[in-house]
């Protein structure tokens, strides 16, 4: 059995440490249009490959919150 991180903690440091450009630079790589990918950060569409791509580009980043 797999370790996988859930949905919403996927969802949740992607928004917590998301950057300008991040969501044209996630549409370019999926080939997804901007407006669904923005759609399934924000929670409203649900798709896997989007969120994992999403949270492969952010989760070494510093958050948002902690940044000066």
């Amino acid at each position: 059995m797999a370790n996988r991180i859930p949905k919403l903690i996927k969802m949740t440091v992607f928004l917590s440490r998301k950057r300008r450009g991040d969501i044209t630079r996630i549409a370019n790589d999926t080939m997804y249009s901007p407006s669904y990918v923005s759609r399934v950060t924000r929670g409203i569409r649900n798709n896997e490959t989007i969120m994992n791509h999403a949270y492969r580009i952010s989760y070494r980043r510093i958050k948002n919150s902690d940044r000066a």
